[in-house]
């Protein structure tokens, strides 16, 4: 569900809380010493007839050739809605730019180019899943030309706070206020989806060009 206070006629950020088959997007501006929440949503990253863990459980049963089409069939979907989602958050937004979009550091450095070599280890079997998603919000991104800036959750909410010369305390109170705002849910992944915009958007801020130096006396 689509959730939005206003377009903006400036530039924002969006952060990103992904999960198996759907995300929470949030679109976060900063005027002054304010912090300002444009526009939250839900997206469906997969079309609903397929399996939203495939790796993790539907092809432990499959054929070989059955479980590679079933991820690549997971894996098209996802990336497409993946592009669809971002691409007609950024038109909804429009003339806003966006600077770019923040999301958790990805489960994995890469997936393995087969099932065969997902399931061959745990560590990888439990995270391979989420990754499908993450990637393809990613690519999106690139796809769209929008920087991508990553966050570990433990730490971001102190990043955002730093780069805005905050307290975390004050930035959180603050970020989770932003609930009665666009109405409910609002839970701490939105918290922290937007504390990665915020970092994100300062990160990528354009420099201010210096003032130049007055010429001495002759």
């Amino acid at each position: 569900m689509i959730k939005r206070l206003a377009d903006p006629m400036t530039e924002y950020s969006i952060g990103i809380e992904d999960h198996y088959a759907w995300a929470n997007l949030v679109s976060v501006t900063t005027s002054g010493a304010n912090e300002i929440l444009l526009d939250k949503r839900r997206v469906e990253l997969l079309d609903e007839q397929l399996a939203a863990s495939p790796y993790h459980h539907e092809t432990l049963q499959m054929p070989l050739s059955g479980a590679e089409k079933l991820v690549r069939d997971v894996k098209t979907s996802a990336n497409n809605r993946a592009r669809s989602a971002l691409s007609s958050l950024i038109g909804e937004l429009a003339p806003a730019k966006c600077r770019g979009i923040a999301i958790r550091v990805p489960p994995l450095p890469a997936l393995p180019a087969t099932v065969t070599e997902v399931h061959a280890n745990t560590w990888i079997m439990n995270r391979a899943d989420g990754m499908i998603y993450h990637q393809a919000l990613t690519q999106a991104a690139a796809q769209l030309n929008l920087r991508v800036f990553y966050f570990e959750k433990d730490n971001v909410l102190g990043l955002a706070a730093q780069a805005r010369g905050k307290t975390a305390r004050d930035l959180e109170c603050h970020l989770k206020a932003f609930g009665t705002t666009l109405g409910r849910p609002w839970r701490k992944g939105h918290v922290v989806a937007c504390a990665g915009a915020i970092f994100a958007h300062v990160s990528a801020a354009p420099l201010k060009p210096k003032k130049p130096r007055p010429k001495g006396r002759a």
